[in-house]
């Protein structure tokens, strides 16, 4: 370094004690090395300390900015705190409810979209793995053509044949050969599937055609494979063309093994319906089923669906051999998913649109935030609801301590004990109204009892209803339809009125079968209206059962349970039949239909409380519980199906003749 320059250093530096040094060099001459080294190591270390103390000072300062903004905060969150202290206990619930819901929300909304990130993934995956199964499909399909290829190329016959269309070939031998030709090509189109059609061309052009011919070969492609064909010296090559195919050509040179001189002696082309391929893959379902394109480079030849606006618009730039990513292609989002294989080197894509491969995860993506907004609702009303549970009975009790303190003790009858919980606001407010009712009982104790009494009558005459206004109305409709002799509406008015009347008679509990065949009579009679000519109901009750005891509404709901199951069901005429008989000291009474019968399986766990009955009246069950109740273990209802057709309930009572 010139001295000028270490001069101009140091004193930049504020370096003024070094000077000393300086007159140690003898008349100013130059420093010498060492000098000048230990000045600038000098100067670095005054240069590293000035930034060292600048670096502290900036420390302190960013210290007491965070110290500022603590205290700040602090302040803040009192000043909140102070707030949300004095705020009344609906604002606090409100206020604590949405802290806890938006807390909540903020972490169901992460793990719902790490969930959906999984699922998203698997989606990728599961996308890449159809793909590249298709791919391999593809592969093999046309692999088994190359294979047909090849032994066309090596057939004898074919050899033969193309080898004898080289000389001077006329009439009959060339229709011999032409025929021979066909046949033999024919046979290799029916070997696979796939392949649309062959085309075999001799050493001089004329062309020989098996398979289909509704869609020939276009006369620019021809020219392209045959050359191709030559180019590639005799192995098999795939033609790809731009844009939708819906064949694929395969061209091979065919060369004559005689002799091995391999002469070309003909070429090759077999035709491959690409789609047929495609369209027989198994197909996935939903959201990973997308358009399967394929390209060779950038050069698409292959389009499994017609939509050429998003094929022609679409950069297919494979940057890697597997692969997938979101394209917008002229504003809507795509899937695309690729992999580049061996074979020709081709690239297949699938192009899915991203909003049907996801609208089952975005539908429930919306659908939870809206559930949970629902729930953030519901909870809100739930929360509201239980503050008034606390507040009502605290502004009720204030108000009521208002009137008692003007004289007026009778407000206590105002409170109802049984809207407040048991808590300590429950107990304040039932020792005050036990003490303003005890203060009254003593001031009006007496009024007070009469006052009552009075009102708890009243009340019990209000909520009373009189079955003999139900009779007399009846009567007076059975009264106006024998005066407009309308018998049917007579005799179903009387019936239903008896059937009432027996219903809700409650002294008899215990009745003789006798009286239980008039109300099943009355029921009867309803139901011969009802179903008329579907309906043959078939009674045999001997005499010397009549007056044996059953409980009230026995016979009925088991008739009824009958009508529901066998008559109602039925477009045709049921039979119902009720019998009784005496077997040792047991009353049995049978009740069978020709309706559908009833599992044993359902039967157990009515019985159990499983499964609910249908209907709204006394199920089996019920009646099967009141006989055993009422006679023993022994008795009750045995539910059987018959061997054809049809449900049998048999009631087991024991045989008494005395109510």
């Amino acid at each position: 370094m010139h001295d000028k320059g270490v001069y101009r250093l140091l004193y930049l530096n504020g370096v003024k004690s070094v000077r000393p040094l300086l007159k140690l060099s003898a008349s100013y001459m130059p420093m010498t090395l060492q000098l000048q080294q230990l000045l600038l190591h000098f100067c670095l270390l005054r240069v590293i300390e000035k930034e060292s103390k600048q670096q502290a000072v900036n420390d302190l300062k960013s210290i007491d900015q965070l110290r500022s903004f603590i205290i700040y905060m602090k302040k803040i969150w009192s000043y909140i705190s102070t707030i949300y202290k004095n705020s009344k206990l609906n604002v606090k619930l409100f206020i604590t409810i949405t802290l806890i819901m938006v807390i909540t929300l903020v972490f169901v909304l992460a793990g719902l979209q790490y969930a959906f990130s999984l699922y998203d993934e698997q989606i990728y995956a599961k996308s890449s793995q159809v793909l590249m199964m298709s791919s391999n499909s593809i592969e093999e399909e046309l692999k088994r053509v190359e294979e047909v290829s090849f032994n066309i190329a090596m057939d004898p016959q074919i050899q033969k044949n193309l080898l004898e269309l080289q000389g001077d070939v006329n009439g009959y031998d060339f229709y011999r050969i032409e025929q021979d030709i066909e046949e033999e090509l024919a046979s290799y189109v029916g070997s696979e599937r796939y392949i649309q059609s062959i085309y075999l061309y001799d050493a001089g052009g004329r062309e020989f055609l098996a398979g289909s011919s509704s869609n020939p070969i276009r006369e620019i492609d021809k020219y392209l494979a045959l050359n191709e064909a030559v180019k590639y010296e005799g192995k098999n090559h795939w033609m790809e063309r731009d844009g939708y195919n819906q064949y694929l050509s395969s061209v091979r040179l065919i060369r004559s093994y005689k002799n091995l001189n391999f002469e070309n002696i003909g070429k090759l082309l077999i035709r491959v319906d690409l789609d047929q391929i495609i369209s027989s893959l198994p197909k996935t379902r939903g959201e990973i089923a997308g358009n399967i394109v394929m390209t060779k480079g950038e050069q698409v030849f292959y389009s499994e669906k017609e939509q050429m606006n998003v094929v022609s618009n679409f950069p297919f730039r494979a940057k890697k051999e597997q692969g997938y990513h979101i394209e917008n292609i002229k504003g809507e989002r795509y899937f695309v998913n690729y992999i580049t294989t061996d074979f020709e080197n081709w690239t297949y894509w699938s192009i899915i649109p991203f909003n049907l491969m996801f609208s089952k995860v975005t539908a429930a993506k919306y659908s939870l935030v809206l559930v949970f907004m629902l729930m953030f609702v519901i909870l809100i009303s739930l929360g509201f609801k239980f503050l008034r549970r606390i507040t009502n009975p605290i502004e009720d009790l204030v108000t009521t301590m208002q009137d008692v303190q003007r004289g007026n003790f009778n407000v206590a009858g105002s409170l109802n004990p049984s809207l407040v919980y048991e808590d300590e606001v429950g107990i304040l407010y039932r020792n005050f109204k036990t003490m303003i009712e005890r203060i009254d009982e003593l001031i009006k104790e007496n009024y007070s009892k009469q006052l009552l009494i009075k009102e708890t009558e009243f009340k019990a005459l209000q909520a009373q209803i009189n079955p003999h206004f139900l009779y007399n109305t009846l009567e007076s409709v059975n009264w106006l339809a024998k005066s407009n002799k309308q018998k049917q509406i007579s005799s179903m008015v009387e019936a239903l009125g008896h059937l009432l009347r027996n219903s809700i008679n409650f002294n008899e509990d215990i009745i003789t079968l006798e009286k239980e065949l008039e109300i099943v009579n009355s029921y009867l009679t309803i139901q011969k209206y009802r179903f008329e000519d579907r309906l043959d109901f078939q009674m045999d009750i001997p005499s010397n059962v009549i007056q044996c005891k059953i409980p009230k509404l026995t016979l009925q709901p088991l008739l009824e349970n009958s009508f529901i199951h066998a008559v109602e069901p039925s477009l045709g005429s049921s039979v119902i039949k009720l019998t009784a008989y005496q077997e040792e000291d047991r009353l049995c009474i049978r009740i069978e239909d020709d309706g559908p019968g009833i599992d044993p399986l359902i039967i157990q766990k009515v019985k159990e409380g499983k499964v609910k009955p249908k209907g709204t009246g006394i199920g089996l069950n019920n009646i099967d519980e009141r006989i055993r109740l009422g006679f023993g273990e022994q008795y009750g209802l045995k539910v059987e199906n018959l061997s054809g057709k049809g449900t049998v309930i048999t009631v087991v009572l024991p045989f008494e003749t005395r109510c």
